[in-house]
C-alpha cells in the first residue's frame, strides 16, 4: 500500500520538481566551463543596510586562468581590480593604485573562487570550498554554495548562482549581515532595471 502511494505521489508531482531532485552537480559544472582566456559583461547590484539605494556598477569579468580575475567597471565611473592569487590591485580613475591581500576582502575572494572553479569547470575544487546544492533542471538551474570554511562564512553566507542551459545569469553573495551583491551576467546584465530596484524584483527575475 506504501508503494502504491509513493507511485502516486510522483505521478502528480511537477516535472520541474522531480527534475530539481535529480540534476547532477557535477556534470552541470561541467558545462559551464570555458576556456582561458574568457570575458563577461556584468551588472553588479550591491544591497547594504547602510545604504538607501542599491549601489549599480557595470563592466566586465576576465577570466586568464586559475586564481586570476580582472574586474574592469566602466559605468558610472572607471575602475580596475586585477587579482592574482592572494594579491590584489584596484586602480581607480583619479585615485593612488591600491593593494591588498585577497583575505582582507571575503566577497572578492568568494568571486575568485567560485568563477575560477565554474570557469575551470572543476567540480572537486570547488567541493573543497563549499557544500554545493544543484536544484532545478538542465534549463533552468540553480547551484547554492555554503562555505566550508568558518571564518569566511562569517563574512560570506552563501553564494547563490541562477542560469539557463550551459549560461550563468545570476551571481548572488549573501553576506552575514543580511547584505548582498547580485551580478547579472552576459546577455542578462543589459536588462532594463527599474526604479525603485528592490532584491524581490532581482529574485523574481533570476528566478
Amino acid at each position: 500500500m506504501q508503494r502504491i502511494l509513493l507511485m502516486l505521489v510522483l505521478a502528480t508531482m511537477p516535472a520541474s520538481i522531480l527534475a530539481a531532485e535529480s540534476i547532477d552537480a557535477q556534470a552541470l559544472i561541467a558545462r559551464l566551463a570555458r576556456p582561458a582566456p574568457a570575458t563577461i559583461d556584468f551588472t553588479e547590484i550591491r544591497f547594504s543596510s547602510l545604504l538607501k539605494q542599491p549601489v549599480i556598477v557595470s563592466g566586465t569579468l576576465g577570466y586568464a586562468g586559475p586564481d586570476t580575475l580582472d574586474r574592469r567597471v566602466t559605468s558610472p565611473y572607471r575602475e580596475e581590480t586585477e587579482i592574482r592569487g592572494d594579491a590584489v590591485k584596484v586602480k581607480r580613475e583619479g585615485e593612488p593604485e591600491r593593494s591588498f591581500a585577497i583575505r582582507r576582502a571575503p566577497e572578492l575572494q568568494g568571486l575568485l573562487n567560485t568563477f575560477s572553479s565554474l570557469l575551470a569547470g572543476d567540480h572537486s575544487v570547488l567541493d573543497r570550498s563549499f557544500e554545493i546544492t544543484a536544484t532545478g533542471t538542465d534549463d533552468h538551474w540553480q547551484l547554492e554554495l555554503k562555505p566550508r570554511d568558518p571564518r569566511f562564512s562569517k563574512r560570506v553566507r552563501t553564494v547563490k548562482i541562477q542560469g539557463h542551459a550551459d549560461q550563468p545569469e545570476c551571481f548572488w553573495i549573501l553576506n552575514s549581515d543580511a547584505g548582498a551583491s547580485v551580478m547579472l551576467l552576459g546577455l542578462a546584465s543589459h536588462t532594463e532595471l527599474p526604479q525603485p530596484l528592490t532584491r524581490e524584483w532581482l529574485e523574481r527575475k533570476c528566478r
